[in-house]
């Protein structure tokens, strides 16, 4: 007999507000699985009703469980629903390991153009930057030091930052190649890898780099930001080493 949907899954389910809407949506379903409230066998509630739930439109639901299709953790059955799927709990590991490792090597990637490109900016920011734009860069840096221990917010401001870096160029053609690869650069600022330290590691390196484009110093600026991605990439990747332990 096929079993119902868990209403009181929908108490543990939350609207999504940001962008890349389905990544989200497979975070929550796999914390949920992670922490034992979905099982082996349980049914999603109907597709409809997720995206009510989550606030988003049923092609994010759509993409999200083709998501979770693909690394075998869900099963949609034409007629019936979707359910878990946790028969082999060994080979979800070692798939969820293996996306991991991908994950890593894109980040990598991610932070080596990172590396040949914001240096870049750095220094042509210490070159062309106004007073209003000195003036963002260090409310963003005050509201940095105010968030410290929330990890949402200190990435958004970590983003903000980097993008008034760019604006401060004068360069608007630099600024919408930087927006357009925004969506692949928040790779590089994920949630697992937010933390305090990382935080804290962030607010210092924004620090020292203010002041070199305040001196309208180009050389310093560049070396700053280099060595303050290096110092960030060295961190992450060991996060993200760490999800695999």
């Amino acid at each position: 007999m096929t079993e119902k949907p868990d209403r009181s899954l929908t108490n543990n389910l939350k609207a999504v507000t940001k962008t890349r809407l389905h990544e989200q949506i497979v975070f929550q379903i796999q914390s949920l699985i992670d922490k034992g409230r979905l099982k082996h066998g349980d049914q999603l509630p109907p597709e409809r009703e997720l995206a009510t739930i989550f606030k988003v439109s049923r092609h994010s639901v759509r993409e999200a469980i083709r998501i979770m299709e693909q690394k075998k953790v869900l099963k949609s059955r034409p007629g019936s629903g979707t359910y878990i799927i946790l028969e082999d709990e060994p080979s979800v590991v070692e798939f969820l390991a293996r996306a991991i490792d991908r994950e890593k090597h894109t980040l990598g990637e991610i932070f080596q153009f990172r590396e040949l490109l914001e240096p870049q900016i750095a220094g042509l920011a210490a070159q062309n930057a106004t007073e209003a734009d000195l003036s963002i860069l260090q409310d963003i840096l005050e509201q940095q030091q105010n968030e410290l221990d929330d990890s949402t917010l200190s990435k958004d401001l970590d983003h903000d930052f980097h993008r008034a870096l760019a604006k401060a160029t004068g360069n608007s053609v630099l600024l919408q190649v930087i927006e357009l690869l925004d969506h692949i650069f928040l790779k590089s600022r994920h949630a697992y890898s937010q933390s305090p330290h990382r935080n804290r590691l962030s607010i210092q390196g924004h620090q020292e780099i203010i002041k070199a484009v305040k001196k309208g110093d180009p050389t310093t600026a560049k070396e700053l930001m280099a060595d303050h991605l290096k110092a960030i990439k060295k961190l992450v990747i060991s996060s993200s080493d760490h999800q695999t332990e």
